[in-house]
């Protein structure tokens, strides 16, 4: 695929993506409104609490989802259909069990549910309503391996806006079943079946676009080829068992530790990071299949340009939603929930702090996956795991909600943010470590100065509410992106960037 067709498939991607992601935020935060005002603050930390519950149980997948797009790349990119048919069948295989698999787990867990909080509350029907999470976590994989051979052929955009589509009716009948119900029961069931409904959606969608699929004449692939597929998965299974335990443990460690109503109260704030988080991965996610065809091409040093260029990208979007995170947080909730939905400053800051070394991972874990470079560093998120829960368990005792999130930022810092660097600049690269934390500092002392600026300037606005949180938002949105112009105008990743916004803009003229 010529480069201008990898990057018109990535602007497309990304602009649905974009959309995408608005719609739906938008709905979350309506959504978690309705819900807050109408059942009480345990319900909401028992949703955060079945929502990791269901993220452990994800383990199950063991990492086929990554090493099954890997192994696809390079035969979507030559067009070989039967090497195709032939990945596929043995994904429909391994998907389906594996969604048994989560089904029977996640049920065995029900009668245990009353150990992993500390005060269990007066809730009705808590495991039916635990095991409706289950079902609706089960039935997704059945057709999962549909969805990645479409992103794998860079039409993201398709499976983007079916997923939105969705999600913005699965939002709207929640929110009339609740103001019709008060029912948490229906909230459920409207979620299942929304959540079976896209599926079959897809893979209608996928059969449609790839009509192969539905071929019977299909080859098993080779000894060698399973081989390689099951050395990826075994090797990615070590980096999800260490995502899954530092990415879900939070609200189990709270439930705990601190009770459900401190859960629920940290559950809102991980819903705004957490889509603020998501809409930025995406951007950069959107352009992973692209990055995944210019390597399989083998040329290098054109991959280590398009790199570089991406990690300032990124940089530029993590430090604008870091700005935004760290001064229009406590403000927005306020408003949104209530200042009894408030938790300290310093829980802010930690998760800000969080959420910019999570951010500024992505391009390097999008290259090192297209990459295929699973086992180098396989034991490196059980060893990043084991530090999180070790710190993040006493912290929580001594600091509260806070030291839950300080936990993951110095188990984060300690092990993956600089051996993922290391990985990728060895194995693929050939260049040193040293360049690549370089590039990471100069960022992050950037960004520490950019958003100190903004809060400093946003503190001295006197205006509270609505005209207090839009005339913040009006400083967060000019204050970032001036001083990143200012700062590196002269930069090639800027200048890459603007020349690609000004081929866009003459092309429409």
């Amino acid at each position: 695929m010529k480069e201008k067709n990898r990057t018109s498939s990535s602007i497309r991607n990304i602009m649905f993506s974009i959309m995408g992601y608005v719609f739906t935020i938008l709905l979350q935060f309506v959504n978690r409104k309705v819900f807050v005002e109408l059942l009480t603050t345990e319900y909401l930390g028992l949703n955060g609490l079945f929502s990791n519950i269901i993220s452990m149980l994800a383990l199950s997948e063991l990492g086929i989802g990554t090493a099954m797009t890997f192994a696809l790349y390079k035969p979507v990119a030559e067009k070989n259909v039967e090497k195709i048919k032939s990945l596929m069948m043995l994904y429909k295989r391994v998907y389906s069990i594996i969604g048994w698999v989560v089904l029977g787990l996640g049920a065995g867990l029900t009668p245990f549910l009353q150990f992993l909080i500390k005060d269990m509350p007066d809730i009705p029907h808590i495991r039916i309503f635990y095991l409706l999470y289950v079902l609706n976590s089960g039935i997704s994989y059945f057709y999962t391996y549909k969805r990645t051979l479409i992103i794998c052929n860079q039409d993201e955009y398709i499976s983007t806006t079916t997923t939105t589509i969705s999600s913005i009716a699965t939002r709207v009948l929640q929110i009339i079943f609740l103001y019709l119900t008060r029912n948490y029961f229906a909230y459920l069931i409207i979620q299942v079946i929304m959540t079976r409904l896209e599926n079959v959606v897809i893979s209608k969608i996928a059969d449609k676009q790839y009509p192969y699929l539905l071929d019977d004449n299909i080859q098993e692939l080779s000894v060698e080829e399973k081989v390689k597929i099951k050395n990826n998965v075994k090797a990615m299974f070590c980096h999800k068992i260490g995502d899954v335990i530092v990415n879900a443990t939070d609200n189990l460690i709270i439930s705990k530790v601190l009770g459900l109503s401190a859960a629920g109260l940290f559950s809102n704030y991980v819903l705004i990071s957490g889509n603020v988080s998501n809409l930025s991965n995406t951007i950069i996610r959107a352009t992973s299949s692209s990055v995944g065809d210019l390597i399989a091409r083998g040329d290098k040093e054109r991959s280590y340009q398009v790199y570089k260029d991406m990690l300032f990208a990124n940089f530029w979007i993590i430090c604008f939603c870091s700005g935004g995170l760290l001064c229009l947080t406590q403000p927005f909730i306020s408003i949104w929930l209530g200042s009894e939905y408030l938790l300290d400053s310093r829980f802010v800051l930690i998760m800000v702090a969080c959420f910019y070394f999570a951010g500024m991972r992505t391009v390097t874990l999008v290259y090192k996956n297209a990459a295929g470079l699973f086992r180098p560093d396989r034991y490196k998120a059980i060893v990043e795991s084991v530090a999180n829960l070790v710190i993040s368990i006493p912290l929580t005792h001594y600091w509260g909600v806070t030291g839950v999130k300080l936990g993951t930022l110095i188990s984060t810092l300690l092990i993956p943010f600089w051996i993922e660097g290391l990985v990728l600049y060895k194995y693929y690269f050939k260049k040193s470590l040293f360049t690549y934390l370089l590039i990471q500092l100069g960022y992050a002392f950037s960004t520490a100065v950019i958003i100190g600026i903004t809060y400093i300037v946003c503190s001295c606005v006197p205006l509270e509410g609505y005209a207090g949180l839009a005339f913040r938002a009006v400083v967060c949105c000019i204050f970032p992106n001036l001083l990143i112009i200012l700062m590196y105008f002269r930069s090639g990743g800027f200048n890459y960037f603007l020349g690609m916004v000004k081929k866009r803009i003459l092309k429409k003229g």
